[in-house]
């Protein structure tokens, strides 16, 4: 259970990164055009959430965490299904790929631990 801890640890942090260049580089470009910068929430709402899952990896024993953790990979499985429906966004799989990750890790950490 460490190593998935690590594996989905590493997975977000580095995908938090990379959503943070990206939104100030494509920021830089929209502007370097005269378009309007995009609304801030784009890019903290998936932070927040990403946050979110990375406070459940990191405190595996608040049981509270982590229920609102699979609330939110929940709530993120249904929006990238609804994206690869919409918009043809097939990269969303890979999403949901890593949030059935974390509710396994989820299952594992509150319903098959000791007196869980």
């Amino acid at each position: 259970m460490v190593a998935l801890r690590w594996i989905l640890g590493l997975v977000v942090v580095l995908l938090g990164a990379g959503l943070v260049v990206l939104s100030i580089v494509a920021g830089g470009f929209r502007r370097s055009f005269g378009a309007s910068d995009r609304n801030p929430l784009v890019t903290l709402a998936p932070l927040a959430a990403m946050g979110l899952l990375l406070a459940g990896l990191i405190f595996p024993s608040c049981a509270p965490l982590l229920h609102a953790g699979a609330a939110a990979a929940v709530a993120l499985i249904a929006f990238c299904v609804w994206q690869s429906i919409a918009e043809a966004a097939v990269v969303t799989w890979f999403g949901v790929a890593y949030l059935v990750a974390w509710l396994a890790f989820y299952w594992l950490a509150v319903w098959k631990r000791p007196g869980g």
